[in-house]
């Protein structure tokens, strides 16, 4: 998306900044000429639903916002199960679709655990779940909490049949070695998912 030209006009219309997404879709305020340094910059202050902002231009960038998904699909999309609803509570493409080996499909989904279920990391996972900046806008907090519980649901069967093919292909020693491998900040969760 093209950056916006900076000016008096811009006041009251609604905007995104390209490098912060997760800012959502902000109003602009009160636009402000000033020198910085010698050189001419504006100081643009964007009320964002995670709160109020300066940002100074240049360096920042504002830009048109774009179009947000929407969480309400039609029976096609909930057919195929790529609703915002769907691709919440899915594991990510990039670990249904692996193609590598026992091993390392076992560490690919041991990366899934850097996400818990803690009230300050639901937004985050559901950013990067759904690729929704503000996903508290679509979803409650308590609507996350029960869409992560059915993720994590999904996430430890997906590692439990991963051990169980490394234990087929190699044994207990092969299982040792994939955990031993696990970093340990994630270790736990990963040892607790598999009992």
């Amino acid at each position: 998306m093209p950056d916006l030209p900076i000016g008096p006009e811009l006041v009251g219309r609604h905007v995104s900044c390209p490098t912060r997404p997760e800012w959502g879709r902000g109003l602009v305020l009160n636009v402000h000429a000033a020198r910085v340094d010698g050189r001419p910059v504006h100081r643009v202050s964007v009320q964002f639903a995670t709160g109020h902002r300066v940002i100074v231009v240049p360096p920042g960038r504002l830009a048109r916002p774009g179009d947000e998904p929407r969480r309400a699909a039609g029976w096609l999309d909930r057919a195929a199960g790529t609703t915002l609803d769907g691709r919440l509570v899915a594991l990510p493409a990039e670990v249904r679709e692996f193609l590598g080996t026992a091993p390392q499909r076992f560490a690919l989904l041991c990366t899934l655990y850097r996400w818990t279920g803690a009230a300050e990391a639901l937004a985050p996972w559901a950013r990067v779940q759904t690729g929704v900046a503000d996903p508290l806008a679509l979803w409650s907090r308590d609507e996350l909490a029960a869409a992560f519980a059915q993720f994590a649901r999904r996430r430890d069967e997906a590692l439990r049949e991963a051990a169980a093919a490394l234990r087929r292909q190699g044994g207990g020693p092969a299982v040792a070695a994939a955990l031993a491998a696990v970093p340990p900040e994630l270790s736990p969760a990963v040892r607790a998912a598999l009992g």
